[in-house]
Order: structure tokens, then sequence, then C-alpha cells
């Protein structure tokens, strides 16, 4: 055993960490830097008749997959409990936030379990 009792404690502080949140803001920034990517791109400077470009196809594949990398990163939001400050959302220990079946329900937007 290599690891130190420094070395396991912090490992064990990422576990205790939110890690829905991290990777909320995770797949936000990539969102953000493919949105970044698609507007520097002018679809009016691409070669279509290059078979070899396929820098069209590879657009169409970003642009399909946009709707997913959306939806997900607002159910990790929503999920995470998410309040725009990286730090405390990301740093704050699970165990603090209380889950419930009512909780993810909500987060989900399933009508059961919401309060009338």
């Amino acid at each position: 055993m290599a690891e130190t009792i420094e070395e396991l404690k912090k490992q064990l502080c990422k576990y205790e960490q939110n890690g829905p949140a991290k990777l909320f803001y995770s797949l936000n920034r990539k969102a953000w830097e493919m949105a970044e990517m698609l507007n520097s791109i002018n679809m009016k400077s691409l070669t279509l008749d290059d078979p070899k470009d396929k820098t069209f196809e590879r657009m169409r594949f970003i642009i399909n997959d946009s709707a997913n990398i959306a939806n997900a990163v607002k159910a990790l939001g929503e999920a995470a409990g998410i309040t725009n400050d990286e730090d405390k959302d990301t740093l704050s220990p699970v165990y603090k936030r209380v889950t419930t079946a009512e909780s993810i329900a909500d987060s989900l937007g399933n009508s059961a379990g919401q309060k009338s």
C-alpha cells in the first residue's frame, strides 16, 4: 500500500462532493464549446463538392446531438439543485442534500408526488 493517509483523505473528499453538480458544469462547458465551434464555421465557405471534406457531416452530427446534451444539462441541473455557484454546488457534500421520491419526481417533471 503505497497510498498515504493524506492521499486517501483527498480521495474520500472527492466522493463526498456533489458529483452530479460537477458533471452538470462540465457538460454545460462542453455545450458552450460546441456552440462556439459551430459559430466559428461559416456554412457558405464549406466545400460540398469535395467528398473527402467531412466538415459538413461532422457539423450535422454535433447539431443532431446538441438537443440530447441540452436536455442532459437541464435534467442534471434540476436534479443536482444547481444554484449557479459552481464552488458551492460541487464542493458541498452530497449528504447535505435531501433526496426524496417527491424531489426526484419533481425534478423529472413527473406529476406523481408533486404537491398540489
